[in-house]
């Protein structure tokens, strides 16, 4: 997949923004359509690239008058350079650190179903990442414990943080299983072994060749 966009960049047909918004453009559809009647949503953005489809994905439902709010493993400037233009475009939004306590506080601000947007990590994952998980399981004993527990649906965008792409292995072990994973172009062989488990998988259309697909 890396190999395909790198094509299509060299070439000079689309920039890595460009792919970029239109991967956080399909993502933030599939999540329309998925939870019409859903009014907020919590994008938890981590420290690579796939934090930059979250972002567009904020900035997108937002626009489409759901109440957003980002929780931020890296600030703008220490993000890859994609990523970091998309975050800036954001600037506007309720913004926090990742820490438990931010993921439990804007999960239990305003009322009635959340979306959590897993943003976290995307295709690169290949080792351990529970460091980074575990504030969102902290969260939630936080959150629980002020008795104002919602009703939390998930979605991943490309592969669900904790997953190996490739392999399919648990590298990790997230809070949710997600309802919905988006991922971009083309399915990637873990994605066959979440179809089996139950999970919803939409591969959005982000321009690339459709000659290329397999």
């Amino acid at each position: 997949m890396r190999a395909k966009e790198a094509a299509a960049i060299a070439s000079g047909t689309v920039t890595g923004l460009e792919l970029m918004e239109r991967a956080g453009q399909g993502a933030a559809e599939a999540i329309a359509a998925q939870w019409p009647e859903a009014r907020a949503a919590l994008i938890l953005c981590g420290p690579g690239n796939n934090c930059g489809d979250g972002y567009v994905v904020a900035r997108l439902l937002d626009a489409r008058g759901w109440r957003v709010a980002v929780c931020a493993a890296r600030e703008a400037a220490a993000l890859p350079p994609d990523a970091a233009a998309q975050a800036l475009r954001c600037a506007g939004l309720p913004t926090r650190a990742w820490s438990a306590e931010a993921v439990a506080d804007l999960l239990t601000t305003g009322d009635g179903p959340i979306l959590v947007v897993d943003a976290l990590l995307g295709i690169g994952q290949a080792r351990d990442c529970s460091e980074l998980l575990a504030p969102w399981w902290q969260a939630l004993a936080l959150s629980s414990g002020t008795g104002r527990d919602r009703d939390i649906h998930t979605v991943s965008l490309d592969v669900p943080t904790g997953l190996c792409s490739d392999s399919g292995a648990l590298l990790a072990r997230a809070p949710f299983e997600p309802e919905l994973v988006v991922t971009f172009h083309a399915e990637k062989p873990v994605h066959q072994m979440l179809r089996n488990s139950g999970v919803r998988v939409v591969v959005a259309d982000i321009g690339l060749p459709h000659e290329e697909r397999e």
